[in-house]
């Protein structure tokens, strides 16, 4: 007899859909993946936007992982629960969010909260934010080293860093460098952008210092990065999708260590023509910003996937089988960490058995 697929659940009459299924044991294998790859758990960041719940930061905290990213306030109000040492909010606030990170930093002084900056308006609004609440906030100068999203371009962030680091009010964390940009599928490329992409990081870390300034820390790329990151010296690496992982990041880095340590789970409800099948799972159920697939249905690989609205997803597969409405389908989503936020909890599945839910306290903010 065949071993059943790792995914599978032995009561499949269990599962509500669509839903989604997270496997502790996996997401364990992924975090000692990652302290593999970073050598040191002091030396992880790792950002929770990808998964949102208590039970996988603790799950990292066990293992001696004691500093998180979010992007979030409810991300960062998650962490507070979880009493992390330090959070930051890795998305530059506005003063709404900046006074809300003041607000939590007085009533959790165990804690160290800090956030990003990459202009002077905003500078100037945090020290002036800080000063009127008798208080330092913590900041991280956000570097723009070829993504073009946020950040400010190295070759004039020197100014820029020295108020920040010679403001009274404020704290200069050091730099935080993303590198989302750098997604080729060879890792000899990969590794050679990241080098080539850091050199200007590395002259701006120069000049702040040739102009007695002090760059404490870095905090450097992501999950497509975190291995040429991890080859350097003194950097925190900042991985969130390895957690979980999923088919977008998997034909990036083919052979990663990691594991996919989440599933959708769907059933086919419609077989409306010849060839053509419908399955519980639209675009509130599974993250939609690429195009279409958006997942991969297991025992439906290679299926067209023509359609997808609202509750429903439209394939066509022209491979003779035999699927019944009411069939129960695993899919993985190209992009996990907007799926999850789709869920307010999760089927967690050890041995095929529903071990317990995991809730997914950050879902909605």
């Amino acid at each position: 007899m065949s071993k059943e697929p790792w995914y599978r659940i032995n009561i499949e009459s269990q599962i509500i859909t669509p839903g989604l299924l997270v496997f502790p044991d996996r997401v364990k294998h992924n975090i000692e993946s990652m302290i593999q790859i970073s050598g040191d758990p002091n030396r992880l960041i790792p950002h929770v936007k990808t998964y949102k719940m208590q039970n996988i930061v603790k799950l990292l905290m066990s293992y001696g992982i004691k500093e998180f990213k979010c992007a979030t306030l409810g991300e960062m109000q998650m962490l507070i629960s979880c009493n992390v040492k330090h959070i930051l909010l890795a998305i530059q606030p506005t003063k709404e969010k900046a006074l809300k990170v003041l607000k939590v930093q007085e009533i959790y002084p165990e804690i160290t909260f800090s956030t990003l900056v990459d202009n002077s308006d905003s500078l100037k609004l945090f020290s002036n934010l800080a000063k009127s609440k008798n208080q330092k906030m913590n900041l991280w100068l956000d570097i723009n080293n070829g993504m073009n999203r946020t950040g400010v371009v190295p070759k004039i962030a020197t100014g820029l860093y020295m108020k920040l680091f010679n403001d009274s009010n404020l704290k200069a964390e050091g730099l935080h460098v993303y590198d989302g940009h750098i997604r080729s599928q060879k890792m000899k490329e990969r590794v050679d952008q990241c080098n080539i992409d850091f050199e200007s990081v590395e002259r701006l870390i120069f000049e702040i210092e040739n102009h007695g300034g002090i760059v404490p820390k870095k905090i450097t790329g992501g999950s497509p990065s975190f291995y040429p990151h991890s080859l350097k010296n003194n950097n925190l690496l900042s991985p969130g999708t390895t957690l979980l992982w999923d088919l977008g990041y998997q034909r990036i880095w083919k052979d990663s260590p990691f594991l996919q340590a989440a599933i959708l789970v769907t059933r086919l409800i419609s077989k409306p023509n010849k060839n053509i099948f419908c399955f519980d799972l639209g675009h509130k159920s599974v993250a939609s910003e690429m195009p279409l697939p958006r997942v991969e249905i297991l025992g439906l690989e290679g299926a067209n996937h023509k359609m997808q609205s609202e509750e429903h997803l439209v394939l066509e597969y022209e491979k003779e089988n035999n699927f019944k409405i009411g069939d129960l389908f695993y899919a993985i989503p190209y992009h996990i960490c907007p799926t999850v936020a789709k869920y307010s909890k999760a089927y967690a599945v050890i041995g095929g058995e529903i071990d317990s839910f995991w809730k997914i306290e950050a879902q909605n903010y």
